[in-house]
This record gives C-alpha cells, sequence and structure tokens, in this order.
C-alpha cells in the first residue's frame, strides 16, 4: 500500500527503540485512533520483524500520520520513565 507507514518505521526515524510491552501498548493506542477516525482497524501488512528474523503483520497507517505516531510514541515513552520500575521486574 502507497503512503502507508508503520509503527516501526516511526520510531527508527526517531531513534527510538521500543520494547514489546511499549510496541504493543503504542499499536493499542494507534489502532483505536485509526478505527475512531474510519470506522475499521486499520489494514495490515506482512513485513520482516524489525528485531530477527521472520516477519510480522504489521498495522499500516497514513503517512500523514507521522506526527500522530510520533506523539503517542513519545507519551508512552515518556510515561514508562516516570513509573520507572514499580515491581523489580526489570
Amino acid at each position: 500500500m502507497k503512503n502507508r507507514i508503520t509503527i516501526p518505521q516511526v520510531a527508527k526515524s526517531m531513534g527510538v527503540i521500543m520494547d514489546n510491552k511499549t510496541s504493543w501498548s503504542v499499536g493499542s493506542a494507534m489502532a483505536s485512533m485509526y478505527e475512531k477516525e474510519f470506522g475499521e482497524l486499520p489494514p495490515k501488512d506482512l513485513r520482516p520483524k524489525t528485531n530477527g528474523p521472520g516477519s510480522h503483520c504489521f498495522a499500516l497507517y497514513p503517512a500523514n500520520w507521522q506526527s500522530k505516531i510520533e506523539d503517542v510514541i513519545r507519551l508512552h515513552q515518556d510515561f514508562a520513565e516516570r513509573q520507572g520500575d514499580l515491581f523489580g521486574d526489570k
């Protein structure tokens, strides 16, 4: 699909490395935003994984959503930093 971007592409362009928990959280927030605006979940495309061998189905967002995705990534990064290691599991 032309003019579509993925969350990992945006994170990489920001120089942000997200762990799985943050990736899922950002993905869930973005999917909800997309569904609210378009009445359906974002389309997906099978692409190579960003952190290992194999492939994964990535949600595709309009390219003009880059700033929205950046904002959600920043929000989740800031929240994780403020929370610290509450349960000693890191």
